[in-house]
């Protein structure tokens, strides 16, 4: 009979250890969808925070506003279509408010688009003024994608800079 108390004793030993093991890991796992359920809020936040620093999300043809961080003037910029077409022209409208015109009216400003997430090389394109405070490039993605155009203002020797990511599709 000890031998079977024994043998009953450590089968409970086990089976509380096992028990335990489950609520650790059942705490475990309420604790992570807890944590990926927040996730989306605190990146909400986040984005509206970068918005407002000059990152710009894609929201229906218009973005939030850019700013040129060496100039603290900020942008406008649409893309249309909202998401670009590869291996055809797209056009990239760049808008200055009209308190910032004079400082931008005879910018050369460019376009350098790049993939990122390719490291395949830049390609260029001039923007041209097309009334005050407004600059067109005509921008042709050449792949599927997520791209940044890197917006240049030249202007008295001295470059400013600000940057819109977007999609290309085919």
């Amino acid at each position: 009979m000890n031998g079977w108390l024994s043998e009953y004793d450590m089968v409970l030993g086990i089976r509380e250890k096992v028990v335990s093991d489950l609520r650790k890991s059942a705490y475990l796992s309420a604790f992570l969808s807890l944590v990926f359920l927040l996730l989306p809020a605190c990146s909400g936040q986040n984005q509206q925070e970068h918005s407002q620093h000059g990152a710009a999300a894609t929201a229906a043809t218009t973005t939030p506003l850019l700013v040129i961080q060496d100039m603290s003037i900020p942008l406008q910029v649409e893309l249309e279509p909202t998401n670009a077409q590869i291996l055809k022209e797209n056009q990239l409208r760049i808008i200055v408010p009209a308190e910032h015109v004079d400082k931008l009216k005879l910018a050369k400003v460019s376009v350098t688009l790049t993939m990122p997430s390719m490291d395949h090389g830049a390609v260029n394109f001039e923007a041209a003024a097309s009334k005050d405070g407004e600059f067109t490039a005509k921008i042709i993605p050449t792949m599927v994608g997520g791209w940044l155009a890197t917006i240049t203002f030249e202007v008295d020797g001295q470059t400013a800079t600000a940057t819109y990511p977007f999609e290309a599709v085919p």
